[in-house]
């Protein structure tokens, strides 16, 4: 007999199981550096843990965050009706919108940005909307003379894409952009150097980005926005052609790199230049599993004290409208897990300053949403929080989330010490190794004798808490192992196999 070790490595469901370099399956966990070359530690997700149990009219559709001149925290959510601001006091959502409120279409969303002390707003069915975060009273109309779909700011001007106004009415493919430090003022002019440019041949605008310079994603190609000056204002370069975003909400900017959804995949757009994330990986796994036609109800985090982005979504599995799978990305590593979504609309906020008169809300110790040495009850942390579909605010304290790993297909045989030229393997036994005293482990082993059968899975097999071996009997020529790790583990990165070869005949 034989105890071989197999450290867990990349989660690439996109390559055959049998011979995998990777793990095809790693669930309810995210990805880490490992002690060896090519190894990964997986690291434990805790799940939702309510926050605030406040309300919005309808399912939200956007969220922002700032600080006024004090360095006070400011949280603003949005929902097809109405603008709120997450009031301090009692961490219910606040109405502040226009009179009248707004109107948003099923699939639309909102979209934000800071603009000096402003926090500005657009949906495109309604002007855009800005708030002066250091009087935070009430929203009100940036301008009349345009909408748009996508905003940003870039060298003092605010920059919308995907516009519509009264007189050409849609045109998906411009961008527009106010006088400068004139936020509000988007009359064309000479003088202020409000503007607008077509851009034709790439599709209609998916999101704007801005690092040191200003993109502009298309559907079908990447253009950059570099200031010039009076008379052009901007100058437009085509940076990629052919290769564009598909689907809006997946575009984030993390550390001066932009992410997003290809038609075949995840990209990184890095100083212009556009680079794979996903392929070999988990680009097919994405496309084969997520539901493209609830494309719109996707949202995108990062979490602010890990090297960690979240694209949330809705899989076929789903019920319908309901957001219920993470796709991970380790944005240092360039490894990927998967989860399950435990709120509806994932958004990264700031954590507003509790009192211990405040934490009465609760109503019992068990109830509190994090520790009392989290990050969450200190104003003014970056945090990664959640909702639920009728606005209540969740963080991410609460239980561990259960760990699954499902390993490559072996045929072990072939690893053992095997002086009959046997293809076949007993395995006896099968230890996870892992950290974490509370945690629990189980064991399932899979197996066939060819390729083209199915799989067969034993029973579910809890380790022994003396030697932490699941003592199991399988025979085949082909074994997968999967994992299941439960209670609170701290980190998981290896397995071993207690196996020998089969007798020939």
């Amino acid at each position: 007999m034989a105890v071989i070790d197999i450290p867990f490595t990349s989660f690439t469901p996109d390559l055959p199981a049998l011979n995998n370099p990777g793990l095809v399956k790693a669930h309810n966990c995210s990805p880490g550096l490992g002690a060896g070359a090519g190894a990964v530690t997986l690291f434990p997700l805790k799940s939702a843990s309510l926050y605030s149990n406040t309300s919005m009219v309808s399912r939200p559709l956007g969220s922002a965050i700032g600080q006024d001149k004090d360095g006070n925290a400011k949280v603003y959510g949005a929902c097809a009706s109405k603008l709120y601001k997450l009031l301090p006091a009692t961490r219910q959502w606040t109405d502040i919108s226009r009179v009248g409120g707004y109107s948003t279409t099923n699939t639309e969303s909102w979209e934000s940005v800071e603009f000096g002390s402003l926090q500005i707003f657009t949906n495109y069915n309604d002007e855009p909307q800005f708030i002066d975060m250091d009087t935070d009273l009430q929203f009100a109309n940036l301008t009349t003379l345009v909408k748009g779909r996508y905003v940003n700011t870039h060298k003092g001007f605010v920059i919308l894409g995907n516009t519509w106004d009264a007189i050409d009415g849609g045109i998906p493919y411009r961008v527009r952009w106010s006088g400068l430090e004139l936020p509000s003022d988007f009359a064309f002019s000479a003088a202020t150097q409000a503007d607008f440019q077509d851009i034709h041949g790439f599709g209609a605008i998916q999101g704007i980005v801005t690092d040191d310079s200003c993109y502009v994603i298309l559907s079908r190609g990447v253009v950059q926005m570099s200031y010039v000056g009076s008379p052009y204002v901007f100058q437009f370069t085509d940076r990629v052609v052919g290769k564009g975003c598909s689907v809006s909400e997946s575009i984030i900017t993390v550390e001066g790199r932009h992410y997003f959804l290809s038609d075949d995949g995840f990209y990184k757009l890095e100083q212009g230049n556009l680079s794979p994330i996903g392929i070999g990986k988990i680009d097919s796994w994405f496309l084969d599993n997520a539901d493209l036609s609830q494309a719109h109800l996707m949202t995108v985090a990062a979490d602010p004290r890990k090297t960690l982005i979240y694209w949330q979504f809705v899989s076929k599995d789903a019920s319908s409208g309901v957001p219920d799978k993470q796709l991970i990305f380790n944005y240092v590593t360039g490894e990927w897990t998967t989860a399950d979504a435990t709120t509806q609309f994932l958004f990264n906020s700031v954590s507003l300053p509790w009192t211990i008169d405040q934490l009465d809300a609760f109503v019992s110790l068990d109830s509190v949403p994090a520790s009392f040495d989290d990050p969450i009850w200190a104003g003014g942390t970056n945090m990664l929080w959640g909702m639920s579909a009728t606005g209540a605010v969740y963080s991410f304290g609460g239980p561990t989330m259960e760990l699954s790993v499902e390993t490559p297909e072996f045929q072990l045989a072939r690893s053992i010490p095997n002086e009959t030229g046997a293809d076949i393997a007993i395995v006896h036994a099968v230890r996870p190794l892992f950290e974490g005293g509370e945690g629990t482990a189980r064991i399932q082993v899979g197996t066939r004798k060819l390729q083209n059968e199915d799989m067969s899975w034993s029973s579910l097999t809890e380790c022994n808490p003396e030697t932490g071996f699941a003592y199991v009997r399988n025979r085949s020529r082909y074994q997968r192992f999967r994992i299941n790790i439960f209670g609170d583990w701290k980190k998981a990165y290896s397995l071993q196999i207690d196996a020998q070869a089969a007798g020939k005949r």
